[in-house]
């Protein structure tokens, strides 16, 4: 057998270098590959990427989706439609819209919905994505983050819970009780209905305080919350001023059927004055208490909010006058 020809080396050589330089390139891709994944999968969201239509499928999502949402990647994938069954009922229509008009512009879409997992939890996801296109500006593909912003939507609604209501019975404060009683009136003045505010006041309210403590005070004033809130109706506002100051918004009255506005006063306080009739236990003593009641009404006493609060309140001080009182028993 005769030698190989120089050229034929030469060539082999060629061929053993140019495997080393591919498997080079091959292992320098699984590489960044296997960081990319490490770097994606470690992130406190899941990263998706979708086809750049409504209904298409979904091209990749990080295992985060099952911490998320709750499902498996395989059926993220798998089902198309999987992500708008999840949507919130309630949040569909405006994350649909929302969606539609992305891939309309290109622009970068954020928003935040509530999605249910399969346990039925409800979770706020802050939804990130955009829309890559390629060399011709065509449309390739929708590159997406998802965050879990539950806590933080949470911690909002906290806030806004506290500014609207009274932190010591739950009640609404007096700034959600006028700007319910603005949009009242404004009903009103458009329906040609009433408005009733009634304003209460506890009678020897003090005397409790003084005998017993703030803290049997305010044991009591939680009680009168409860019972205000079970002797009203379900479409009437009650609130809390402040003290021992109570107040409850009668909207939507009509003039033209049924029990006229003045009635509909008397049947709601008569049923406060019975709520606070029986015996209230506070720290192993009974508090017998009543309440002093005013009301005004609107358009027949008062042309507008401030003129109807004051009337109310000037009636309050002129049925206290006539002598309510609070004792102890036991």
């Amino acid at each position: 057998m005769g030698e190989a020809s120089p050229s034929a080396t030469e060539t082999e050589r060629e061929l053993l270098a140019l495997r080393a330089q591919v498997n080079e390139l091959e292992r320098r891709a699984f590489e960044a590959e296997a960081k990319y994944t490490a770097l994606v999968e470690q992130l406190p969201a899941a990263i998706y990427i979708d086809a750049p239509d409504e209904s298409g499928p979904t091209y990749y999502v990080s295992p985060q989706i099952r911490d998320l949402l709750g499902v498996q990647p395989g059926d993220w994938i798998g089902r198309p439609d999987l992500w708008t069954e999840l949507v919130h009922p309630d949040d569909r229509e405006r994350m649909l819209r929302d969606y539609r008009s992305f891939l309309e512009t290109g622009q970068p879409e954020a928003g935040d919905y509530r999605y249910v997992r399969p346990d039925g939890t409800v979770v706020w996801i802050h939804d990130r994505s955009k829309l890559i296109r390629g060399p011709d500006g065509r449309p390739l593909f929708v590159q997406g983050v998802m965050f879990d912003i539950t806590a933080q939507k949470e911690a909002e609604m906290r806030v806004q819970h506290l500014a609207y209501h009274d932190t010591l019975t739950d009640l609404p404060n007096r700034a959600m009780f006028e700007e319910h009683l603005a949009l009242a009136i404004a009903r009103a003045e458009r329906n040609g209905t009433s408005v009733a505010v009634l304003f209460l006041d506890l009678d020897g309210f003090k005397d409790v305080n003084d005998s017993m403590g703030h803290a049997a005070g305010d044991e009591l004033l939680r009680v009168v919350a409860r019972r205000l809130k079970g002797a009203t109706r379900a479409t009437d506002l009650v609130a809390r001023l402040g003290g021992d100051e109570f107040l409850v918004l009668l909207a939507d009255l009509p003039d033209d059927r049924g029990p006229t506005p003045p009635e509909v006063i008397r049947t709601v306080a008569g049923r406060i004055a019975a709520s606070l009739a029986d015996a209230i236990p506070v720290r192993d003593r009974l508090v017998h208490t009543s309440a002093s009641i005013g009301a005004a009404l609107f358009p027949a006493e008062a042309d507008d909010a401030d003129e109807l609060m004051r009337l109310a309140d000037a009636a309050m001080y002129a049925h206290k006058r006539r002598g309510k009182g609070t004792r102890l028993v036991g």
